[in-house]
């Protein structure tokens, strides 16, 4: 039996449950009993084969360094095969700790898994995303971390057997919640959106002139890294590797060359439209509908048809 465990993600459930996919197909041959750990986690939950719930006082509930002691101490109570982390920015902080507690190797935000007569691989990019490095993993348990959205599980209907754990000798937190602010912004996540009006190098106008654009199609704007790194964008609508996985029904791409980390960031998209002066790009060979010309006067002309 391959056991595995999933840390579930208070203000990403959904996307932790989506995980199970993951644990199945690096499974292999063998039968995977999944294990999820839910510390101060309300809410039912189902999908898993059992659930572990912890609580703990409210002042360590954003501390890293009191959910490793607790997952270190199921883990040594359950022996796991694999420990799969959310690669949120609470995991990120998590997981390096995690896996040099337990002294054993962890590969960050994978994108796929494979299992042959060699082994168990996890994959990612590498080298900037210029080629994708698949990593034999030799040492248990297996410890990865992956982005939302990147695994989509089927309908997730079993009630998981219930398992109340009381973690000992936990050290006091040393984080002091000294206020909790809302967020007023009124926007919609990306990988939330059902169609995405995105915008990479060959787009030259601000992005803010895509917003009506995007109205029009009851969707959103996103953008592509190299926007994000000269500042024209916030890596908050960033599709790709460093940025966030989505799945939009329409995929818009303007001026996107299609590099291996921006695709690694589209799962499951229904209909891609690039536009490009380059027929040559990546992206252009995903696409199911190809313009061959510049993006920003595409995206004038396309806004100014959909006004009349």
């Amino acid at each position: 039996m391959f056991k595995a465990l999933i840390l579930i993600d208070n203000d990403s459930v959904e996307y932790s449950l989506n995980l199970i996919e993951l644990i199945h197909r690096l499974a292999g041959d063998e039968v995977a009993y999944v294990y999820g750990l839910g510390i101060n986690l309300s809410g039912e939950v189902k999908g898993l084969d059992a659930m572990i719930r912890v609580n703990i006082p409210m002042n360590q509930q954003k501390d890293s360094r009191i959910f490793t002691d607790i997952i270190e101490q199921v883990h040594k109570k359950y022996q796991f095969d694999s420990i799969i982390i959310l690669a949120t920015d609470f995991g990120r902080m998590i997981a390096p700790r995690l896996a040099m507690r337990l002294e054993v190797g962890l590969v960050a935000d994978i994108t796929d898994v494979e299992v042959d007569k060699r082994g168990r691989k996890l994959i990612r990019p590498a080298f900037s995303g210029n080629i994708m490095a698949k990593i034999v993993c030799e040492s248990s348990p297996i410890m990865a971390s992956v982005h939302p959205n990147v695994f989509h599980a089927d309908e997730l209907t079993s009630e998981p057997e219930i398992i109340n754990f009381i973690p000992t000798e936990l050290k006091a937190s040393t984080i002091e919640v000294l206020d909790i602010l809302e967020n007023e912004q009124d926007t919609i996540d990306i990988r939330e959106a059902d169609v995405l009006v995105s915008a990479g190098g060959g787009f030259t106008k601000p992005i803010d002139e895509l917003k009506v654009l995007a109205e029009k199609l009851n969707g959103i704007v996103a953008v592509s890294k190299r926007l994000v790194d000269c500042k024209k964008a916030p890596r908050e609508i960033q599709v790709g590797q460093s940025g966030k996985t989505v799945s939009p029904s329409l995929y818009i791409a303007l001026g996107i060359y299609g590099s291996t980390q921006h695709i690694e960031g589209l799962k499951n998209v229904k209909e891609i439209i690039s536009v490009n002066t380059d027929l040559g790009a990546p992206m252009n060979y995903l696409a199911n509908l190809v313009v061959h010309g510049d993006a920003t006067i595409f995206a004038e002309k396309l806004r100014a048809r959909l006004q009349e």
